[in-house]
């Protein structure tokens, strides 16, 4: 991933839209950022890492509520917009957050965008512009998580060294999550869950089988002299134990329920015996009982003797006075029957008296209503007439009705086609004004083309123009500086000849010193020294010629550089002007042209922007006018359907309203209306029924009142002739009835009915005499018997008999309860033997279970002698190759001093371990702990791990490309040698085609290193920023 462009608008410090526009930096690929304290250094850092992943850089700026601007207006949005380049395909993304303006409620305005630019055309590469899908889609092209980019692509303040100096436990975080190990772990959380379920699992059958031997120790754990009990007593037993005296609780137990059964076969053996010697002496005393109240029941029959004798006699009397009963009830019925015929007589006499008169009325009625046969006839005659009109009537209904249906009909087609033609004149209006806009729009996007092609070339040639008055600058500067390091090279050349040349005379000062006539001269072989050398008397030390010499190098080297410099400048400017000259721009106004030239391009800038909005405006506008053209198209047919049916109806309505309006004159006006009409038919069909009605009625009550009187005189003769044999026959039935009564020889009527007596009394009499004769001979009888079998018999004392069966029976009672309690006792030591059995069967398993899971867990969560986890040991083996990797740029950066190790120690209190380091000192030969590394050895360190970590994840996914670092820490521990060293590795990771760029306060690192992304604060407070490039 390279960034192409970045844009910040009311990010951190920066207020409005700052752009950094990466493509200034040309051909170099390393820069510094640099900028006081608190201007937004590291904010650049947080856009980038925002834009991809939507959070900052540092894991102290987690909150995203910190990235906006104090200083931003509050109508403006927070938004970082990053264009960047990976594997030759150009991408870019824009986050929006989210703000709560001032009066609303809550906050608005995220916005989450993904784009490939492909053309010069942003293509959408998500479906939809959500966070989760932008976010999964850049983790896809990257290829990097959020943590793995903050680890090897950016690293920021605080996050730099954890991966060095941090705890393992850290380390393991940091692998897990850059390595993705994390599976890994959640399997020794898996296992771990298994392995206290199957602790559980134990813990609850270890219970359960606790549990089976309490029940025993409960149930059947109380006979003492039992080795059960014994068992129970021990402070410490096991289940063998348990068993084993269970079994012979359970062998006790069988014995005791054979000799109980047998014991109680004999004791109820001995209770059935004596049963039946108390049922026998219960049954003579049971008879006795019953000859005492059969000699008693006699007692009291005998003493009814008088009583049964009377009514033995009332008896009789009843018998005869039932034979005088019919004579007696005949008298009775024809008084009865002479009583109501004097009534009948009474009633057909007011019948006579009431038909007479009704008969009178109904005459008189009927002599009125036959006067009214002419106005019943006239009213028929009327009826007649009305109805002959209905048929006519209706049919002019129905015409009215079809009239009235035509004609709203009409009115609504007249309405739909007056507003067909307005809505289509409007469209006919909006599609000329819509055309005139399309042809407008076109004439003026015709010299797009070319204004963006003149653009392009205005913008080459600013940039042709700024380069070269850059390095008309840069020239100025190199020549001063060029001359400055002359004037010091050559002063330092002429300090070390003179220094030279006194230390060359010095020395042959020295050497003259030495020399004696006859011994060879060491320079010219000659014997004879007539002109030795004076000696002098300020000789300079060969050390200070040394420094001289160096001094004069260094003096030479930069003179050279700068010269180097100065050439190549020169070859550029050479290069720029014969540019600019073929393009016809003179070089002694350059500076106004470009002026002029800066002018016509933010001109032309506007002007192509003007009619790319023109142009973006042209298709809507064309699809809106082709739009309009269909609905035209779609209104005119409408237009034209509704005037052909507005035609139709309207000739069908004057059809139908001419025929109405004919048929109507031929009636006359009260029966026009079929309402009107059919309210007279029904007034006259009410009157004629009335009249009819009252005609039949006359007729009716006449016939009636006729035959009520025929039959109201026939009842009183009959009535009449009724009372009068009824009379008679009273008098033969009171005349049998007294004859009868003294035949009978009843004195009175009186003794008579006091000797009456009613059949079922009479039937419960005599069967009260008979049942007391019948009562009496029985008990008679049953006293005979009863002493005869009693002969030489006497009561019985029951009490003793009973109370020697309640002995026997308790005693069965509790041979059987010890009999039931030895054979529960059996069953339960049976059930808890097996349940002890299937308990431990269960515990067993279930251990052997847990003990598979728990050797499992030990082995992947690193319960080992090297306390390293399964997880962890994965995690070694690309610790060890990141640090293979890294030791290669440590060695050099630390002239061969130092080198990574991972260190196998053991961490204090057991702790895991495996991925701690330590450093081996080559100068020492011993390995000691990174820790102990001064700032800018660990700096190194750091960017040496962060480096190997990069070349360890690239080689380990092959779709992730690294062509981008950005460090935010460390140079300025570092010393003038180690600095240079770390600026050598990164111009070495710079020409491997990786951008690189580095915040720093490091003067030196800023001088190294030609470009440079300045920021700097206004006097207001908010930031912005420039790039320089020499």
């Amino acid at each position: 991933m390279r960034p192409l462009k970045l844009t910040m608008t009311a990010f951190g410090p920066y207020k409005d839209t700052e752009v950094i526009d990466f493509s200034e930096l040309k051909e170099h690929r390393l820069f510094v950022v640099s900028g006081n304290t608190g201007a937004g250094k590291t904010s650049i850092f947080d856009a980038i890492c925002f834009a991809l992943y939507g959070d900052a850089s540092g894991e102290d700026r987690n909150d995203n509520k910190m990235l906006r601007s104090h200083f931003a207006d509050d109508q403006v949005h927070t938004s970082v917009d990053l264009e960047f380049e990976l594997k030759g395909r150009t991408y870019r993304v824009f986050r929006q957050l989210a703000h709560k303006k001032a009066k609303n409620i809550s906050a608005t305005g995220d916005s989450y965008e993904l784009y490939e630019i492909s053309s010069g055309q942003a293509v959408p590469i998500v479906d939809r512009f959500i966070v989760s899908q932008v976010d999964e889609k850049i983790r896809g092209l990257i290829g990097l998580t959020k943590e793995q980019f903050s680890q090897i692509v950016m690293l920021p303040q605080g996050e730099f060294r954890k991966l060095l100096t941090s705890e393992t436990e850290n380390k393991e975080e940091i692998l897990r999550r850059i390595f993705k190990t994390g599976l890994y772990k959640q399997v020794t959380d898996h296992l771990n869950e298994q392995r206290k379920d199957m602790q559980q699992i134990c813990s609850e059958q270890a219970k359960m089988l606790e549990y089976h031997i309490g029940n025993v120790k409960g149930a059947l754990g109380g006979r003492e002299v039992s080795d059960l009990y014994k068992v129970f007593e021990q402070e410490n037993y096991n289940t063998y134990q348990v068993l084993e005296a269970l079994d012979k609780e359970i062998e006790y137990y069988t014995v005791q329920l054979k000799e109980k059964k047998l014991l109680l076969q004999a004791e109820m053996a001995k209770f059935q015996e004596h049963t039946a010697v108390y049922h026998q002496a219960q049954a003579v005393n049971v008879q006795f009982d019953l000859l005492d109240q059969k000699s008693e029941v006699k007692q009291q029959l005998v003493a009814q003797e008088d009583v049964i004798k009377q009514q033995t006699v009332q008896l009789s009397l009843a018998e005869q006075a039932v034979h005088l009963q019919v004579y007696e009830q005949h008298n009775i019925e024809m008084t009865d029957e002479l009583i109501r015929k004097s009534e009948l007589l009474e009633a057909a006499l007011t019948e006579c008296l009431q038909a007479e008169t009704a008969l009178n009325t109904a005459i008189a009625l009927y002599k009125q209503e036959e006067g009214k046969e002419e106005l019943r006839n006239q009213s028929l005659r009327e009826l007649d007439r009305l109805q002959g009109y209905l048929p006519s009537v209706k049919e002019i209904d129905q015409r009215q009705q079809r009239v009235t249906k035509l004609t709203i009909e009409v009115d609504t087609l007249s309405k739909q086609l007056n507003g067909s033609i307005v809505e289509l004149e409007k469209k006919q209006s909006d599609r000329l004004s819509k055309a005139a806009q399309v042809k407008e729009l076109e004439d003026k996007v015709l010299h797009l083309p070319a204004k963006t092609e003149k653009l392009s070339q205005l913008r080459q040639q600013a940039v042709t123009m700024k380069e070269y008055l850059g390095l008309l600058d840069k020239l100025t500067i190199e020549q001063a500086e060029e001359r400055e390091n002359k004037g010091s090279f050559e002063q330092a050349d002429q300090a070390y000849s003179a220094i030279e040349e006194r230390w060359i005379e010095g020395q042959a000062g020295l050497l003259a010193s030495h020399l004696h006539d006859g011994e060879l001269c060491p320079v010219c072989g000659s014997l004879d020294h007539p002109q030795k050398a004076a000696a002098t008397g300020d000789i300079p030390t060969k050390e200070e010629l040394e420094r001289m010499r160096k001094e004069k190098s260094l003096f030479e080297k930069k003179h050279l550089e700068v010269k180097a410099k100065l050439t190549t400048t020169e070859q550029q400017i050479k290069e720029k002007q014969q540019q600019l000259l073929e393009l016809g721009y003179p070089l002694e106004r350059i500076q106004s042209v470009y002026a002029d030239l800066q002018i016509e391009g933010k001109a032309l800038v506007e002007e192509e922007k003007q009619l790319k909005e023109d142009n973006s405006m042209l298709a809507p506008l064309k699809q809106s006018l082709d739009t309009l053209d269909s609905k035209l198209e779609e209104i005119r047919k409408q237009k034209e359907h509704t005037l052909y049916l507005f035609n139709s109806k309207n000739t069908e309505y004057v059809t139908e309203k001419a025929l109405f309006d004919q048929s109507l004159s031929s009636l006359p006006e009260e029966v026009r209306s079929l309402g009107k009409l059919e309210q007279h038919i029904k007034s006259a069909e009410v009157n004629n029924r009335q009249l009819e009605s009252a005609w039949k009625q006359a007729q009716s009550q006449y016939q009636e009142a006729n035959e009520r009187n025929i039959k109201a005189s026939a009842s009183r003769v009959n009535a009449e002739n009724g009372k009068s044999e009824a009379t008679t026959n009273k008098d033969k039935a009171l005349q049998s009835y007294l004859g009868a009564l003294e035949q009978a020889g009843f004195a009175s009527e009186e003794s008579y009915k006091a000797a009456k007596m009613s059949n079922s009394a009479q039937t419960e009499l005599k069967s009260q005499i008979e049942m007391h004769k019948a009562s009496l001979a029985s008990v008679t009888k049953q006293i005979e018997e009863l002493s005869f079998t009693l002969a030489g018999k006497e009561r019985q004392d029951l009490a003793i008999l009973q109370k020697l069966l309640d002995n026997l029976e308790q005693s069965i009672d509790i041979v059987r309860a010890e009999s039931i309690q030895a054979g529960t006792n059996f069953d339960k030591g049976s059930e808890f033997k097996a349940n002890i059995l299937e308990a431990e069967r269960s515990c067993q398993e279930a251990e052997r279970e847990y003990q598979v899971v728990k050797d499992l867990y030990d082995v992947v969560r690193g319960e080992n002698s090297s306390k390293i986890s399964f997880e962890r040991y994965l995690q070694i083996e690309f610790l060890d190759k990141i640090i293979h990797n890294a030791n290669h740029r440590l060695q050099k950066m630390s002239g061969g001093q130092y080198y990574l190790v991972r260190s196998d120690r053991m961490e204090k209190r057991g702790k895991q371990s495996g991925l701690g380091f330590d450093v081996y000192d080559n100068y020492t030969g011993q390995l000691r702990d990174v820790k102990t590394l001064s700032g800018g050895e660990k700096f190194n360190a750091s960017l040496c791990l962060a480096l190997g970590m990069a070349d360890v994840i690239q080689a380990y996914d092959g779709g992730v490309s690294l062509e981008t670092m950005f460090i935010d820490e460390g140079f300025g521990s570092l010393d003038e040698e180690s600095l240079n060293k770390a600026i050598d590795t990164l111009i070495d990771l710079q020409q491997s085609g990786r951008m690189i760029g580095v915040i720093s306060h490091v003067q030196e690192l800023k001088s190294a290193i030609p470009a440079i992304l300045e920021v700097k604060k206004t006097r207001e407070g908010y930031s912005y920023t420039n790039f320089f490039v020499s």
